[in-house]
């Protein structure tokens, strides 16, 4: 035999003194294969370096055991949590993950998506781009089965995401305890689902209380620069505390005061998502974070079952978050409990 030739499923039964057939029961985990046969055929697999083609078999039985994971990047805490605890969820179901971004590009979206549609993938967890066209999405797929994370994207399509209205409106009411009447808000100008909802609960709260509402869009840095001192620094009624609808928005405001020489400690502020840094700076920073792990799992279960030929109608899970009371809302203790 040719030594740079790969053992093959023949060779195997051969050496186990079996039928290729019971190689292959035993190879996808059959449980008719009797224990000692078992370990006679682990043996011979061990010996001859034997590995499964499992592309091929992916071919025969239209299934490749992978679940394709789309979300826009990866640089944040919540995004990055979610993964984790997806490829771990996946792994235990058998499992494995193929990793893109699209950059909240809908053109590089939908190249990657065709991407994963050739790989084969079993299923997709989405974070859809702004503006995506659903439509589009569904052609493209056909009837590969998808769940959206953290954005929805129409009532055919399973989701999972936030309660944004709440987080909104959670965040507001608790500066508002503070006494800050004049809060402003900072958004993204795209038009993403859960900023907007985030701003609907703001308004609500806001307008509930009586309060003037003000709200700036995050283009680039200099315009928020100018947006900012404009609110915080006018002489009749600044703004004494901000409510970011972002990570990425936190990060540009944070950015934004230091060049202004704006002090956080001087401003009531909550960042809806957690930061990685938000206890180690100073005054910590109150955030409302997302249930990053407990979203991951239950969209891979319901992305599972889509899998396994479910034809229930659309599940739409909203969870609610966790405002992580720190100093820089107006709390002066670090406090370890959840409002």
């Amino acid at each position: 035999m040719n030594d740079t030739k790969r053992p093959t499923i023949i060779d195997v039964a051969r050496s186990a003194g079996v039928g290729a057939s019971t190689v292959s029961r035993h190879v996808r985990g059959g449980q008719s294969v009797s224990p000692a046969v078992a370990k006679r055929i682990g043996i011979a697999i061990a010996e001859l370096g034997y590995e499964p083609n499992t592309l091929a078999r992916s071919l025969r039985v239209g299934r490749s055991h992978t679940l394709g994971v789309l979300f826009p990047h990866v640089n944040n805490i919540f995004f990055g949590n979610a993964i984790h605890t997806i490829q771990n969820e996946a792994r235990r179901g058998g499992f494995t993950v193929m990793l893109l971004t699209h950059q909240e590009d809908p053109k590089l979206q939908q190249e990657q998506l065709a991407s994963l549609k050739r790989s084969q993938v079993d299923g997709i967890i989405l974070v859809p781009a702004a503006e995506t066209n659903a439509a589009q999405v569904k052609t493209l797929l056909g009837n590969v089965p998808m769940v959206c994370f953290d954005r929805p994207l129409g009532a055919a399509l399973d989701s999972v995401m936030l309660d944004n209205f709440a987080a909104g409106q959670q965040s507001t009411q608790h500066l508002l305890f503070h006494k800050h009447s004049h809060i402003l808000s900072v958004t993204a100008p795209h038009k993403l689902f859960p900023l907007q909802s985030r701003l609907k609960g703001h308004v609500d709260a806001m307008q509930s209380a009586g309060k003037y509402v003000e709200t700036i869009h995050w283009r680039d840095p200099e315009r928020l620069k100018h947006d900012l001192t404009l609110a915080l620094r006018r002489k009749k009624a600044p703004s004494t505390a901000i409510l970011s609808m972002s990570y990425s928005i936190t990060i540009a405001i944070l950015g934004a005061l230091h060049d202004l020489n704006i002090r956080l400690s001087d401003l009531g502020f909550i960042g809806i998502d957690d930061l990685e840094f938000a206890s180690f700076v100073s005054p910590s920073i109150t955030t409302l974070a997302q249930p990053a792990e407990q979203f991951a799992r239950l969209a891979v279960e319901q992305l599972l079952k889509r899998t396994s030929g479910s034809t229930a109608t659309a599940s739409h899970v909203t969870l609610p978050g966790s405002l992580i009371l720190r100093a820089s809302c107006g709390c002066k203790r670090i406090a370890s409990r959840r409002s």
